[in-house]
């Protein structure tokens, strides 16, 4: 099925294309990182779960399609070598992490940006269930039976496999991401070491 991508305030909007449970891998990730990105964007009470993680949906690239608004996102890395996270600088939505380069086809999509509609199972029921639970060593309280320290070899295979699929389907692009050179579509924002460690104090908070 096609998802409707829209940012809280409704600037951004988009679509992910061809969506369900077996195109994509629906992920928890409890990582140091995507706490401290959640705290940059000032939304963590909204992004993250009792646990710290952040309920991702990985696509490939050419799913994804900004179709309103493409003019207010922006990037930021949260290192000089680091993932490239996206957002709706409108409003501090997470659109999408990507690696450094678009030679990986990957972006994953946190669920704040997806639109599954009014009904309190309509994540469940268009994406499936989460697939793993990942960082689990960064992880707040008792976290969920199952959930792996760091990054099980079960999901690198799959990404991996993900990834030869992206390339050989021809969905690496189009991408709202990169142009055509493969460049970033906007200029990333490095944090400092200092920000973001005073970023990093607030996830122990």
């Amino acid at each position: 099925m096609d998802i409707p991508l829209r940012c809280t305030c409704g600037a951004v909007k988009g679509v992910a294309r061809e969506v369900s449970p077996r195109r994509g891998t629906r992920v928890v990730c409890m990582c140091i990182d995507c706490q401290t990105y959640a705290q940059f964007l000032g939304r963590a009470d909204e992004i993250l779960d009792a646990h710290g993680g952040t309920d991702i949906f990985q696509l490939a690239p050419g799913q994804l399609e900004i179709q309103q608004g493409a003019d207010r996102l922006r990037c930021v890395r949260l290192s000089a070598k680091g993932a490239m996270r996206w957002y709706a600088d409108c409003c501090k939505t997470p659109v999408g992490n990507t690696a450094p380069s678009p030679r990986i086809p990957f972006v994953g999509v946190p669920h704040l940006f997806m639109d599954h509609g009014a009904s309190p199972d309509g994540r469940e029921r268009d994406l499936g269930p989460v697939r793993f639970r990942v960082q689990a060593e960064d992880g707040h309280g008792e976290v969920p039976p199952g959930s792996h320290p760091r990054f099980p070899p079960r999901l690198l295979a799959r990404t991996l496999f993900f990834l030869l699929r992206t390339r050989l389907t021809g969905l690496a692009r189009p991408t709202p991401f990169w142009d055509d050179r493969g460049q970033p579509s906007v200029t990333p924002l490095v944090l400092s070491k200092a920000e973001r460690a005073e970023l990093r104090q607030r996830c122990e908070r």
